[in-house]
């Protein structure tokens, strides 16, 4: 039994006793409803009477609750410093379940109808990162913007599309809690990841909804050495998950070869091996890029090419975009994050120590609205490498984007 539980059990005893006193009094006065005159007007005990043994028996207590009361107060005062790290972890445990409960989906235990946001959906039951419906717009510039959408032109339709949803076991490695709560609160316009605070006018979550997340997304992050190693695997993973695109690709092709075959008269048969063909194609040349990129290019692709290379995270290496606008755009050309490209690294950190400055924005980051480099100030949108990264990694990523 816990300390906490033996304080709940002493106050259930005293609210009892107390209960009992009031009842046996009631009881009492109704089987004697004679009128007794009050206590003052009652004749007491003699001199010789009250300094015998119910002097004593007086003094005997008194001694027993002075002893009580000269054991329990160090007995408190020893107990008292672990009791309040008790509850704090209590409470600490509670925003853990109570965040676990918004952040579930339908597959977990902690899932609840009536309140779960279902987080998981998009980002994954073990917060390893998923992905996410999305619906894009048209950027090309024939289509207008304010014209009703028509199958005439279905290169201007809106096109519904599949997000990568980052991992968010190494969030708190990349943001401060400060920023993981302000993107809980306000979101991230342009992507699917919608505001869900109150503060934001757009949200259901009140401050201590925000505080629940975060403190279920601190109990499962994974430790900088357990990231790093889970990026060195990443990064030598990432020729294989090239070759396994074309290998789907083929098989895709192949099949839609068979259909064809087995009715040669089908039109959509037809188209459907056109567009296996186009993506066997798409799938090729995205495994010749990735044999032909060097390290610090398969790191930046990793890890900075969703905030600063435009579609990135709506790359699908096994499916050719039907329309160039869904295409990706110049790696580093810009699109969450800013343009990287045409020199604008070196301008930003310029000099012999350019490189040393770059590396420790991205390995370190910079306080809101702190300069960095020659003319930057941060904004707090930008995350740091230095517990996902080695110190090798994140030179390779200066490298490669110091060449864009």
């Amino acid at each position: 039994m816990t300390f906490r539980q033996i304080l709940i059990a002493i106050n259930v005893a005293a609210v009892l006793a107390i209960i009992g006193i009031v009842v046996a009094r009631v009881i009492n006065v109704r089987r004697n409803p004679e009128t007794t005159p009050p206590q003052n007007r009652v004749e007491f005990l003699e001199d010789p009477d009250l300094e015998g043994r119910r002097l004593e028996r007086s003094l005997g207590w008194s001694l027993v609750f002075v002893v009580v009361i000269a054991v329990s107060l160090p007995l408190y005062f020893l107990f008292e410093p672990s009791r309040q790290s008790s509850a704090e972890e209590a409470f600490d445990e509670r925003a853990v379940e109570r965040g676990a409960t918004f952040y579930a989906n339908e597959s977990m235990p902690e899932y609840d109808a009536t309140v779960s946001l279902l987080c998981a959906n998009c980002h994954g039951s073990d917060l390893g990162g998923g992905s996410a419906p999305f619906v894009l717009t048209s950027e090309d510039p024939e289509c207008d913007p304010l014209a009703e959408p028509s199958a005439d032109r279905p290169q201007c339709l809106p096109q519904s599309v599949t997000w990568a949803a980052p991992a968010l076991d190494t969030v708190l490695l990349r943001y401060s809690e400060e920023e993981v709560r302000e993107i809980i609160v306000y979101g991230r316009p342009g992507t699917p990841m919608p505001a869900w605070g109150i503060e934001s006018d757009k949200g259901v979550l009140n401050e201590q909804g925000i505080s629940d997340i975060v403190a279920f997304l601190e109990s499962e992050q994974l430790s900088p050495e357990e990231a790093r190693e889970q990026s060195t695997e990443a990064l030598e993973r990432y020729p294989e998950q090239s070759a396994q695109a074309v290998e789907s690709a083929q098989t895709a092709l192949s099949d839609a070869r068979a259909a064809l075959a087995a009715d040669p008269d089908d039109e959509s048969l037809q188209e459907n091996v056109t567009v296996a063909e186009a993506d066997l194609a798409w799938a090729r040349e995205r495994q010749s890029e990735a044999e032909a990129a060097s390290e610090g290019e398969r790191l930046f692709q990793l890890n900075c090419a969703r905030c600063h290379t435009k579609n990135w995270s709506i790359l699908d290496p096994t499916t050719a975009p039907r329309f160039p606008w869904l295409e990706p755009g110049p790696s580093g050309g810009g699109a969450f994050g800013p343009n990287l490209t045409n020199g604008a690294t070196l301008r930003q950190f310029p000099g012999q120590n350019g490189s040393v400055l770059q590396f420790d924005w991205v390995a370190f980051g910079a306080e809101r609205g702190d300069q960095y480099g020659a003319r930057g100030v941060a904004s707090g949108r930008m995350p740091h490498f230095s517990e996902i990264l080695t110190d090798e990694q994140i030179e390779s990523i200066v490298a490669y984007e110091r060449g864009l």
